[in-house]
């Protein structure tokens, strides 16, 4: 259990439907998917030739131009993400001492794309003499994270972490963890992704999981629905500020929301195939709600997985029955990765930053395209339009590869 209270000070979001927490917050609010055809390369060769880029991203604006040349877009993302929150926090107002401020960044993939085809060609060219004595380190994972902490200047406890899709919630774990055992003051914790290149992009096409809508990239993402005929992926970072609640009020800190619960759990069953039944899923569900003392008939909303996966999406919805019983019918629950697109690693911390805009606002963010929903996925997944609710608290989970999951629960602080 949450033995104190931790609160989100900050949030930086780089989402592909909006720059920083407001403007993904506004596109929340309007429905606005940010779904196009990709324009990084020309991927008519492709089955799916539409993405989530982040199209007006200036990695600039938040690192040196020599920086950005010899590092990868996600480290780039996870710098800017970084720096927004830790802004929106105002954390420079905080006085923690550096060294006590814990750093934890995922991403599922890293980054090997341009640069590794780039040095592949190069060494079977001319040799491993022509290859430039960055090229491993610059899409490597870890590089996010030790880019946040020099530009930062933060020198606390540091970390990686890739658990798939349950990294955005894992990291929330560990940060506040850091923070509970009386290590450090403060912690930045945040995942980053770029699968959108011809590689990865032709695995996924491979695996069959994309959606072919390339007429209709808005419409593509169909969580529960009947008709949904995969997935799109998408770049993403998102960063979030942590602190002891009692501390970020004394500094006179606008708190968005209370971490009070985190669980995780896996199936060990099949590195492919999920347990439709859920059970993996509900347990983290249920440990994430053991761990914040709320039960499942004061929870308010969630934000799931949504993938729009069939198999996903059915074997997410019996978890949630088989951990929230009756209470399940009665959430209405928002998918916004129909307005995203799947970023993995960061997916659940998208889910966060969704479920501190309906703590914040009231509002509960609608399900699109859900037009005709998968009878199997018979809860309220709040389709089409969204609504005003009191929430008061919120649960997010992520569904990962290979059958491992995770869940965070939320609470307005007032």
């Amino acid at each position: 259990m949450f033995h104190e209270s931790i609160a989100i000070t900050g949030v930086g979001v780089l989402a592909c439907n909006g720059l920083g927490r407001e403007a993904y917050w506004d596109a929340l609010r309007n429905g606005r998917s940010g779904i196009r055809q990709i324009q990084r390369f020309d991927a008519s060769e492709f089955p799916c030739q539409i993405a989530g880029e982040l199209l007006d991203f200036n990695p600039e604006d938040f690192m040196r131009k020599s920086e950005v040349k010899n590092w990868h877009r996600h480290v780039h993302q996870a710098v800017a993400s970084s720096r927004l929150a830790v802004d929106d926090a105002s954390l420079a107002k905080a006085g923690y001492d550096s060294e006590r401020i814990a750093v934890a960044f995922g991403t599922s993939i890293g980054a090997p794309n341009e640069i590794y085809e780039e040095s592949q060609l190069a060494y079977q060219s001319q040799g491993w003499r022509k290859i430039s004595k960055l090229a491993t380190s610059s899409y490597a994972g870890h590089s996010a994270t030790v880019h946040v902490t020099v530009n930062l200047g933060m020198r606390g406890p540091a970390i990686t972490i890739s658990s798939g899709c349950a990294t955005g919630l894992d990291v929330i774990g560990w940060g506040v963890q850091q923070i509970r055992s009386g290590h450090v003051d403060a912690a930045l914790v945040g995942a980053t992704e770029s699968p959108v290149y011809p590689l990865a992009l032709a695995g996924a096409c491979s695996l069959g999981i994309v959606s072919k809508r390339n007429s209709d990239p808005e419409g593509a993402m169909r969580p529960f629905d009947r008709n949904s005929d995969g997935l799109v992926l998408s770049d993403a970072a998102v960063a979030l500020v942590l602190e002891r609640a009692g501390a970020a009020r004394a500094r006179g800190a606008r708190i968005l929301g209370e971490l009070v619960g985190h669980g995780s759990a896996a199936e060990g069953m099949n590195p492919l195939i999920l347990d439709k039944d859920g059970k993996g899923l509900a347990r983290a569900i249920s440990t994430a709600l053991t761990n914040s003392g709320v039960t499942p008939d004061c929870l308010d909303n969630a934000h799931p997985h949504g993938v729009s996966l069939t198999m996903y999406d059915r074997s997410e919805t019996n978890a949630y029955k088989l951990a929230l019983g009756p209470s399940a019918y009665r959430i209405p629950i928002s998918a916004t990765k129909s307005l995203t697109g799947q970023s993995y690693a960061v997916g659940g911390l998208l889910g966060v930053a969704s479920a501190l805009f309906s703590l914040n606002t009231g509002i509960v963010p609608a399900t699109k395209n859900l037009t005709d929903p998968d009878p199997a996925c018979d809860l309220d997944y709040v389709p089409l339009h969204a609504r005003m609710n009191d929430i008061n608290t919120a649960l997010v989970t992520s569904i990962s590869f290979g059958g491992t999951h995770s869940a965070v629960v939320l609470r307005r602080m007032n």
